[in-house]
């Protein structure tokens, strides 16, 4: 899954808490099952272990009865499932609905339900196969959560889809809804003759009922979790295509249907899965995949069985910038990274959520740079990623990546960049600690032994650890069960332009004092033929608190020197005394953009760490702008100065503002922004991405006279881009701004 904060990066995360090996695996007692705690949806650990030790081969016939007037539906669950027998009453969960019928082994029973869920007596149960049938009745969803119903307000057409994790689907049918009771679905659903309807296997049979309705039939579907299953029908518009023998579809409703740019999903899809199933050496697990574009939806996208959902905020009215391309397929591939990890193998509990999140994040980024035309920039957007978990783990509200997740509500309790964006960069760094071929391995072998099963974190350490042929305990301690970061500090002695000493240091904030294990890179620039390049470069395993490194001394003297070149470790960069002294001189010619981007960063680091003076920073970042060239780069010096929106770290934010002086230079700082960027804006290609960029950077600055004034002409129409239309988008973002 993918949330839906500004940008791609702004992805999701864990819970505050121990190391799942922390959590008490105690028998939840009668009142924990019978009697709920609140008026809220939850389910414990506790109780989950208990139904999970009695409750086996779970099977799931649905029938759903879809109206397009009605603000609910109904529907019939019969449940079929090999019971081991217990004493105590078994719960089956389903939020706020109606219960018409409940026959439990061909015997009627009056409801016992509490609008949180239903309790079979014992002496209804027998060990062995059991059936329950339950006819019901629900509302639609007005909060996205569960089932959901929009009408387009342009056309008055009505829409319907799910989203269910982490506990969700007993808000649309009732069921065991906990991660590790796999089932199978036969569903067969009642709707509007015009609309699609849209699960996780195609249609065996559509009857046309004679009334404007037909009947959709869907026949037995793999074994995944009540999460990932999925219900989606409306008169969706379609488009369709194949990957080798997969087909493929695409949804959106009518109305945005003109703005949807289908070629990219296609190709992004199709790379995607040429390539995932040669990385995993398993082929793709489902017989079809389909990628819905629905409306309000709360996440970025949700990866259901073979039937993905995203939000519409990836469309566009206008041309779509290539970041934003970018992003889209940074998307698909991660939702498509879910159907193997995650839909084919699947955590036991909430706990390991962090883990289904990392891996997918981390693999679409490998598949970006693999199989894409983002080869180039896949790692330089993950580095984004990084600078967003570099912050949250900075924060007095930082935890470790693994967590204790006592119940469902804690499941998604702390949202942030410790799971997408330090879970991910610590599987990028093991992959460069083990080496990426034994990952990968490791990887493979996990696919083979799991799938269509439920496992713990200890699982795929265990595989990686078999494939690294080492354990990796330590390695788990150091990295998931501690916060914060370490701060790699660079030491250069240089005597008659020759190296006599490079030395590197680690240290921890004093409240998270661990030092752990690394293994990066350290590459020394020298000057050649007016580029700057490599001259040296180091591979090193920092498991002390400082390393000399041997194999420097008598190298050329560099003129910089970066310790974590490639961006391979989780970990902050403090630059040496002679770099900072040089970057002024030399970063406009250092070749590599990558390498340019990875030292803005490292500087605006050290800015925020008092280690480096806002104004040194702002003077040199201001220069850095009129020369740079390259996108990633550029757009990353420019919101470290006007921000990503108003309240953001930037030289903006974080200049005082208290006495006369200080807003005078405040207005002339922000001025000379403006005006750099209003100058670049005009003279930009038209319809090129750095002419996108400068737009931006207009309306995000704007904050004098100058700079307002600029975009009130940008909004009425007084000033036009030859090619860059002030679509609504845009003019959306300037009144924003």
């Amino acid at each position: 899954m993918v949330t839906s904060n500004y940008g791609l990066l702004l992805a999701a995360a864990l819970v505050i808490g121990l190391s799942s090996a922390c959590t008490t695996n105690r028998v939840a007692n009668k009142n924990e099952v019978v009697a709920p705690a609140s008026n809220q949806p939850n389910l414990t650990r506790e109780v989950a272990i208990q139904r999970a030790s009695h409750v086996s081969q779970v099977h799931y016939d649905l029938e759903f009865q879809l109206r397009e007037k009605k603000a609910d539906y109904s529907g019939q669950t019969t449940i079929t499932f090999d019971y081991e027998g217990s004493r105590e009453p078994l719960r089956i969960d389903f939020y706020q609905g109606q219960i018409r019928k409940l026959v439990v082994n061909d015997k009627a029973l009056t409801p016992q339900y509490n609008e949180l869920f239903i309790v079979l007596p014992a002496s209804s149960l027998k060990v062995g196969t059991n059936t329950v049938v339950i006819q019901f009745q629900r509302a639609f969803s007005r909060d996205g959560r569960g089932f959901v119903r929009f009408e387009d307000p342009e056309d008055g057409r009505v829409y319907t889809y799910t989203d269910l994790e982490p506990f969700k689907p007993n808000r649309v049918f009732p069921c065991f809804d906990q991660p590790d009771l796999k089932a199978t679905y036969t569903m067969k659903v009642t709707a509007p003759k015009t609309w699609h309807v849209i699960t996780s296997v195609r249609e065996s049979g559509i009857q046309d009922l004679g009334n404007d309705s037909r009947v959709w039939d869907f026949p037995k579907s793999a074994k995944f979790s009540t999460y990932i299953w999925s219900l989606h029908a409306g008169p969706y518009h379609m488009w369709e295509d194949k990957a080798g023998d997969i087909p493929l579809r695409l949804f959106a409703r009518e109305s945005l249907a003109k703005f949807v740019k289908t070629n990219d999903w296609f190709t992004f899809t199709k790379q995607g899965l040429e390539f995932f199933p040669k990385y995993f050496a398993y082929p793709y697990p489902y017989k079809k995949y389909d990628q819905l574009i629905v409306p309000e939806f709360n996440p970025g996208a949700m990866e259901n069985v073979a039937a993905v959902t995203f939000s519409e905020r990836f469309i566009s009215r206008g041309p779509k910038s290539d970041r934003s391309r970018r992003g889209l397929a940074n998307t698909i591939l991660h939702e498509m990274a879910h159907m193997w990890f995650g839909d084919l193998v699947t955590m036991k509990w909430w706990n390991d959520l962090w883990l289904n999140e990392s891996f997918a994040t981390y693999m679409a980024h490998l598949a970006l740079a693999e199989a894409t035309e983002y080869k180039n920039t896949a790692w330089r957007s993950f580095h984004g990623t990084k600078q967003w978990a570099y912050w949250e783990d900075q924060l007095v509200t930082t935890h470790p990546i693994e967590a204790n997740v006592p119940d469902t509500r804690q499941a998604f309790a702390n949202f942030d960049g410790i799971t997408y964006g330090k879970g991910a960069s610590v599987l990028k760094q093991v992959a460069y600690f083990i080496g990426p071929e034994k990952f990968k391995l490791g990887v493979q072998n996990y696919f083979k032994k799991y799938a269509e099963k439920n496992t713990e974190l200890k699982d795929f350490m265990g595989e990686l650890s078999t494939a690294y042929g080492s354990s990796l305990d330590e390695w788990q301690k150091q990295w998931l069960q501690t916060s914060s970061l370490n701060t790699i500090s660079v030491d250069l002695t240089c005597d008659q332009n020759k190296v006599t000493e490079l030395k590197l240091s680690q240290s921890a904030p004093d409240d998270h004092n661990h030092l752990r294990g690394h293994r990066f890179k350290v590459a020394l620039f020298g000057s050649r033929s007016g580029k700057l390049g490599t001259t040296d470069i180091f591979e090193v395993r920092l498991t002390e608190p400082s390393l000399t490194i041997a194999e420097a001394k008598g190298k050329a003297c560099p003129v910089l020197v970066y310790p974590n070149y490639e961006d391979y470790g989780y970990l902050k960069v403090n630059l040496d005394e002679v770099t900072i002294k040089n970057l002024p001189q030399y970063i406009h010619i250092l070749a590599d953009p990558f390498q340019r981007q990875l030292f803005w960063s490292a500087l605006w680091d050290m800015v925020r760490d008092s280690n480096l003076h806002l104004k040194k920073y702002a003077d040199l970042a201001l220069k850095g702008i009129a020369k740079e060239k390259d996108e990633d780069t550029l757009r990353d010096i420019l919101n470290s100065l006007h921000g990503r929106y108003s309240n953001s770290a930037s030289v903006l934010y974080y200049m005082p503002q208290q006495s006369t002086e200080q807003k005078l230079a405040f207005q002339s700082f922000a001025e000379k922004l403006e005006r750099i960027s209003w100058s670049k804006l005009k003279a930009a290609k038209a319809g090129s991405e750095i002419q996108k960029i400068w737009l931006n950077s207009v309306m995000t600055a704007a904050t004098t006279s100058f700079g307002l004034s600029n975009i009130k002409a940008l909004l009425e129409g007084d000033v036009k881009l030859k090619g860059l239309p002030i679509d609504q988008d845009k003019r959306w973002s300037i009144i924003h701004t």
